[in-house]
């Protein structure tokens, strides 16, 4: 799916200590909404190419083992050339597809933050044993329309 991506929003990301014997945590969630974005001028944004989408991933992780753990908001406004359908409507690879560059904003920022903080950079890896998954809004709507 061809895709037109405006720049990554760090809207928080917190690094805190935690103890390594607390229980791990990946709490990564991925939101798909269509926002009322609107041009310099004031006026809705021209979707004739496709529709506009703003991803946003909030997420609370506290890796096995680790002394620390992160939390945050992130996301990023896409647009999905000549898809004019609903968040709902896209399969689970194309969720992936389009959200791909934030998730790895995640694991760049975890990494450059415990480069600092630990005198060592922790690699974060959330393709290997990741799972999409709707956020609460979207899992009602694609229910609804069962």
């Amino acid at each position: 799916m061809k895709t037109l991506k405006g720049p990554v929003t760090v809207n928080s990301f917190h690094y805190d200590v935690e103890s390594p014997t607390a229980d791990a945590k990946q709490d990564l969630h991925i939101s798909i909404d269509h926002p009322e974005l609107k041009d310099e001028q004031g006026k809705p944004m021209d979707e004739e190419k496709g529709k506009i989408f703003q991803i946003i991933i909030p997420f609370d992780i506290h890796p096995e083992g680790a002394p620390f753990k992160i939390s945050g908001l992130i996301g990023q406004v896409v647009q999905l050339v000549d898809f004019h359908g609903n968040p709902e409507d896209l399969e689970s690879k194309d969720v992936k597809q389009i959200s791909r560059s934030v998730v790895e904003y995640i694991e760049t920022l975890t990494y450059q933050v415990t480069a600092v903080a630990l005198n060592r950079g922790v690699s974060l890896n959330f393709t290997a044993h990741s799972e999409v998954k709707p956020d609460e809004k979207t899992k009602r709507a694609q229910n609804e329309d069962k």
